[in-house]
């Protein structure tokens, strides 16, 4: 027997309630569909700015209270910091680094000025992706050479200033893509050239230009200290460590400071658009399943004449298989073809990625849907006597 004859058959001959339930499940899946987007650009929007923003995780250190007094900030504060966080269980979440000025340097054509900043190799990834902060390296903003000769000068004091009439020349890879403006200086200053070396390479300067001067180089490398300034690895604990350092009588600047427990918020929503997005995506499946089974049951009149007319109980099941996978097959272009109308006409933005992530959203929960509805309505459905049934309908009376 021609199934898929009686399928087209059954397509033609619908029940109302197919048709709403399909209406049903457009609007549903496009719901879905505008909430998810919605959802992940939210999401999104919360991974750039916030947890995955380096920039919110940095603490700076200025100074510290001592009393009526204010002081700034000291070698001996790096130190203390990072003790006070391992006394308070804080060391694997947070670490204190020195931030150094030094004197400004020239390009050996003397038509390039690079102001320096010294800092920890460790945090190059705060400067830029470019950058390593090797031994022997600097990182510039831009750079038509591999390397750079770099014109040091000697530091001579005079009559409680500072001049320079020579310079050593010092050979550096250059590494390319330092900002003005990033987590390590929170103040910039425009067509400045900033450039970033290691604390080695700034202790191997310094030497080099206070090589004439009287004062011992701790007390140099002390005046040079700008700040400290704290990293936090995991947003949720910036709260936490700004808190102890405040109560420590350290004088802070970062993003949360005028914020009441704003990292901890800000992973509450994160968690809660994860929620949302799970609550959203099983009551659609949910409810697809309702629906389709509501309809088989509704069809139990056409399945037992089919039984009456000759169809095995197994075909059956492949006729009524096909319908509910060409019914879903175009409620999945329907629902496609409006989101793809909102993408064109920018009546909710999405990206491109959205798109993609919502054809495969779309097509997971109608094959799931198919595959339960088929388990647990389609095989149990198809498999009742003819008896059972007609019991509820006109013809068994």
């Amino acid at each position: 027997m021609n199934q898929s004859f009686v399928v087209n058959m059954l397509r033609k001959k619908t029940h109302h309630f197919l048709t709403i339930s399909m209406v049903v499940m457009v609007i549903s899946l496009s719901m879905l569909n505008f909430m998810a987007a919605y959802i992940s650009n939210q999401y999104e929007m919360i991974n750039r700015d916030f947890l995955d923003n380096n920039n919110v995780k940095v603490i700076h250190v200025s100074g510290k209270g001592n009393g009526e007094s204010t002081t700034n900030v000291e070698l001996e504060d790096y130190t203390s910091i990072n003790g006070l966080l391992e006394k308070h269980g804080l060391s694997e979440e947070a670490k204190a680094y020195p931030v150094y000025t030094l004197p400004t340097v020239y390009h050996s054509s003397m038509e390039t000025a690079y102001s320096l900043v010294g800092i920890s190799e460790e945090l190059a990834f705060l400067v830029s992706e470019d950058c390593t902060l090797k031994d022997n390296s600097i990182c510039v903003r831009d750079s038509q050479e591999d390397k750079l000769t770099l014109n040091v000068p000697v530091i001579e004091e005079k009559d409680g200033g500072f001049s320079s009439s020579q310079a050593v020349p010092m050979e550096m890879t250059a590494e390319k893509g330092a900002t003005n403006e990033n987590a390590v200086l929170i103040h910039s200053i425009p067509d400045n050239n900033q450039a970033y070396v290691n604390e080695k390479e700034a202790e191997k300067l310094t030497r080099i230009m206070y090589q004439e001067s009287s004062n011992s180089f701790e007390y140099i490398q002390e005046s040079q200290l700008n700040k400290v300034i704290v990293y936090v690895k995991d947003i949720k604990d910036v709260d936490r460590v700004g808190k102890l350092l405040k109560e420590g009588n350290y004088y802070t600047s970062y993003t949360f400071n005028s914020f009441e427990n704003f990292s901890i918020n800000i992973s509450t929503n994160q968690f809660i658009l994860i929620i949302l997005s799970v609550f959203l995506v099983l009551t659609s499946i949910v409810t697809a399943i309702l629906l389709m089974i509501n309809f088989l049951r509704i069809q139990k009149k056409e399945i037992a004449i089919l039984k009456l007319i000759g169809y095995k109980t197994e075909a059956i099941i492949k006729i009524y298989t096909k319908l509910l996978f060409i019914l879903f097959r175009n409620i999945f272009f329907m629902a496609v073809l409006l989101f793809l109308l909102n993408y064109f006409l920018k009546l909710i933005p999405v990206s491109f990625t959205h798109l993609w992530s919502i054809v495969l959203l779309d097509a997971v929960i109608l094959v799931f849907t198919l595959a339960f509805v088929y388990l647990m309505g389609i095989r149990k459905i198809c498999r009742e006597d003819i008896i059972h049934l007609l019991k509820k309908g006109k013809e068994f009376e």
